[in-house]
């Protein structure tokens, strides 16, 4: 059997309700040559049947029992073949060329591991594409103190993929994050500055689960800045714990409080200062101008 140019990996929990319009805005891409995983993580429902009887024979199915997606979706990259690997999760959709605009660009940039791109919300209209897609680069310092972008946006290499050893199960709920400053620190990842992706954030998401995301993520950041400056990895450690202290307080959790106990003893101050003033204020300040510009 030929290999597709691009593997696409979809795990899948319980999703046989929004898994259709997924395989099918994949069936609408202007570029035919991929191939799809579906990797059912135990489900409950009617994803498998679901699966198996969707007619493109260009998807496949495989069946685990529940793991999580950092298992299912290592899973589906141990199955590609493609010399690229697009993920896309069950209740997200592609635009129609998506594809094509990302190969695209990684032809313009050979030397790019991944090829990223924005994301809209479901319904929302998207203007005609401009022939050229603005871009820009991701470096592994610009994801220490965010995560850029969504997995279903992302196209990346497969060897890299593979020789990096997938998405990390250990840290659920931080491993697409943890997996992109990874990939970042293998070369450039070029970020399409044009909405490709109509992603879903379904409520019963584990990116919803704040505490786990909260703790799973300092884990993994004291991991990655383990060998940073003093100075510089006390404010990004500060800007983490600030970040989630608003997130926390924005939901009425009560754990915000939690979240500030790191940051008060007199040694944590002035990367807590530099946090506030240089990441807090001015992210929160982006926040306004945006809900502003949008009503």
């Amino acid at each position: 059997m030929d290999v597709a140019l691009v593997s696409v990996v979809i795990p899948a929990y319980n999703a046989a309700a929004t898994l259709p319009a997924a395989l099918e805005s994949l069936v609408a891409q202007t570029f035919a040559d991929w191939e799809a995983w579906v990797v059912d993580d135990g489900s409950t429902d009617a994803t498998a049947q679901v699966a198996k009887a969707f007619s493109d024979s260009r998807v496949h199915f495989l069946r685990q029992a529940n793991a999580g997606p950092s298992a299912a979706r290592n899973r589906g990259l141990a199955a590609a073949g493609g010399e690229w690997v697009a993920f896309l999760d069950a209740d997200d959709t592609f635009e129609p060329d998506k594809l094509a605009r990302q190969l695209a660009a990684a032809a313009i940039h050979p030397e790019a591991v991944a090829i990223t791109c924005d994301w809209h919300r479901p319904g929302v209209a998207v203007a005609p594409a401009p022939a050229e897609l603005p871009w820009r680069r991701w470096r592994e310092a610009d994801l220490w103190s965010l995560n850029r972008f969504q997995t279903s946006t992302v196209l990346a290499r497969r060897q890299v993929l593979t020789r990096l050893g997938g998405f990390d199960p250990s840290v659920d709920g931080a491993e697409d994050w943890e997996l992109w400053i990874r990939l970042a620190g293998q070369g450039p990842v070029v970020h399409l500055l044009w909405p490709l992706v109509a992603y879903a954030d379904s409520p019963g998401g584990v990116s919803k689960d704040l505490e786990r995301v909260y703790r799973c993520g300092e884990v993994m950041l004291r991991r990655h800045l383990a060998n940073l400056p003093p100075p510089r990895r006390a404010e990004l450690l500060a800007w983490h714990h600030l970040r989630f202290a608003v997130a926390f307080r924005l939901a009425g959790d009560p754990r915000y409080r939690r979240c500030l106990r790191p940051l008060r003893s007199p040694a944590a101050w002035p990367g807590a200062l530099r946090a506030f003033f240089f990441r807090l204020v001015p992210f929160l300040w982006g926040r306004v101008r945006r809900r502003l510009s949008a009503g």
